[in-house]
């Protein structure tokens, strides 16, 4: 897991691809339905965590269930997060805070690795993604 955690560390360091490549892997919905770019006046801020963390050798990532309803989200297969709370000082706390609600990781476990380029999913919420990494 060190030699990952190291060798992730350097090829960030290098610098990340950028918003075009994010939607050039985007769902067709997504092109289908013309979703905005770019953040709205009105929008909300939102995140999530991409936990990493070593089992029997290999690397593995954690994804939730949302629960089934009516709404956007319902039954989505998605990263720990949620929207930014008026008692969150930055989005990183409220990656953290979410990540620890929907999944019990407690906050003194997560070391954030960095902060990934914001994505604005659709029309209410723009999403900022944090990447836990142990080791």
């Amino acid at each position: 897991m060190k030699y990952f955690a190291e060798k992730l560390r350097i090829e960030i360091a290098k610098g990340l691809p950028g918003t075009e490549v994010q939607w050039s892997m985007a769902s067709s919905d997504r092109m289908i339905k013309d979703f905005p770019r770019f953040r709205r006046e009105d929008s909300k801020s939102a995140a999530v965590m991409i936990l990493l963390y070593p089992k029997d050798d290999l690397i593995h990532t954690a994804f939730i269930q949302r629960p089934e309803y009516d709404g956007v989200h319902g039954g989505q297969i998605s990263f720990p997060g949620g929207k930014r709370e008026a008692s969150d000082p930055d989005l990183i706390h409220t990656a953290i805070r979410e990540t620890s609600e929907e999944i019990g990781v407690m906050p003194s476990e997560i070391n954030v690795l960095i902060h990934l380029l914001p994505l604005y999913p659709y029309q209410q919420y723009f999403c900022h993604t944090c990447c836990r990494l142990d080791g």
